[in-house]
């Protein structure tokens, strides 16, 4: 690959920036949709006040559209896939996702953690570490099942990183909510060191993949 061909791939950087405009997006999405949850003409008024005006410009066109009946043919059903870019080189299939370790130890640890605040009493799951632990936790494997399911070609590789970080930093925060829980007395003994410890675990094998990954970037290796 070329240094031009290089000039033209985001790095896990400019993802980052990408992904925080979308952040305030959503946040900005969220609270209208608060504001005009109940109101008639909510989709308009969202639409409108956030800026999107090729939605207001399609919609009539939309609404006009014959309806299309579902086509069992798999190779007509499989089509959506070459239009939307997403066939080929650097996309994961199913199993090779499923598969990837990383996704996995956070996945097994999002599942482990969610059952231990399923067997807390009833009155305890509502007390804010218990929430930050479960949803960190949960966070922790969906970024890093959004990152390798991007896939680990030069071009996704930026945005695999991106996601992986944000993956890796939702790990310390479900870490630092066990030593909050531990503080009011949730949680102590053995069940804390072993929940310490798996997610220990999930974090530094998250930090290993973004190390591997950026490894592959500096190098250009798809």
């Amino acid at each position: 690959m070329s240094m031009a061909d290089r000039d033209d791939i985001w790095d896990e950087f400019q993802w980052e920036e990408f992904m925080k405009e979308q952040d305030k997006k959503v946040d900005r999405y969220m609270e209208l949709f608060y504001r005009y949850q109940n109101h008639p003409n909510r989709d308009e008024l969202i639409a409108r006040e956030m800026g999107w005006t090729w939605l207001l410009e399609q919609a009539e066109h939309f609404m006009d559209l014959p309806n299309v009946e579902e086509d069992d043919d798999e190779k007509e059903g499989e089509e959506w896939k070459a239009s939307a870019g997403i066939e080929g080189e650097g996309f994961l299939e199913m199993d090779d996702f499923e598969h990837q370790p990383v996704y996995l130890k956070s996945k097994e640890f999002a599942l482990r953690a969610y059952r231990f605040v399923d067997d807390l009493p009833e009155s305890v799951r509502e007390d804010s570490a218990v929430v930050d632990f479960i949803a960190n936790a949960m966070i922790a494997s969906a970024k890093i099942a959004g990152g390798t399911g991007m896939g680990d070609g030069m071009e996704e590789l930026g945005a695999n990183i991106a996601y992986c970080k944000r993956g890796l930093a939702a790990s310390n925060l479900a870490i630092a909510a066990l030593h909050e829980m531990k503080e009011k007395r949730i949680i102590g003994g053995l069940a804390y060191f072993d929940l310490v410890r798996e997610a220990a675990e999930v974090r530094n094998t998250i930090a290993i993949y973004i190390l591997d990954l950026r490894e592959k970037f500096r190098l250009g290796i798809p």
